[in-house]
């Protein structure tokens, strides 16, 4: 998965249709599917696919969707993804047991976040990790140095700058729902 994203590093983050279609348009190779319901997923997830586009959806945000694991069951079964995004735990444990590919997504705060980020992951190292907000240089190289996880800078990031700042911070990639990074 490293090598994915060291080739896509801005990764389109869709959160309605509108985005959806300006990502299967945009140069993005790997979209953040942040969206949907159990009802449309899979045709969303097909348009996707048609258009070559590598898929991770965010489990947390998908209507229907429990945090139970078994949906990672359902997921590998009836779905054709890159992988899934999500801020659970559990759901990490047995995206890793069935080889699914995963990005945990964490929300830093403050210095107890980041310390509870770093002991989460000394306990489960998922593939990926997504930190926000994304425009954090210092915290990113911290994780970064200490967990030799590829990190995911997302949130606020919204000019080109910021962008490359974060990149040399440590970060491999960028997720952005911002329409005009997607063809920077």
């Amino acid at each position: 998965m490293r090598e994915l994203l060291e080739y896509n590093p801005v990764i389109a983050a869709v959160k309605n249709d509108k985005g959806l279609e300006l990502a299967i348009k945009s140069d993005c190779s790997v979209i953040f599917l942040l969206y949907g319901d159990i009802i449309t997923l899979k045709e969303k997830v097909q348009l996707l696919n048609k258009n070559n586009k590598k898929v991770f959806v965010h489990l947390d945000m998908i209507t229907g969707i429990a945090s139970n694991p078994i949906v990672i069951d359902y997921i590998i079964q009836h779905l054709d993804v890159e992988g899934v995004i999500t801020t659970k735990t559990n759901l990490v444990k047995r995206a890793l047991d069935k080889n699914l590919n995963v990005v945990q997504r964490f929300f830093l705060l403050d210095s107890m976040s980041l310390e509870s980020a770093l002991d989460s992951l000394k306990k489960v190292r998922p593939q990926a990790i997504e930190i926000m907000p994304g425009i954090m240089p210092k915290v990113i190289k911290k994780i970064s140095e200490q967990t030799n996880i590829p990190i995911i800078a997302g949130g606020l990031v919204e000019k080109k700058e910021e962008v490359i700042q974060v990149l040399k911070s440590g970060a491999i990639a960028v997720s952005t729902s911002n329409k005009k990074l997607w063809e920077e």
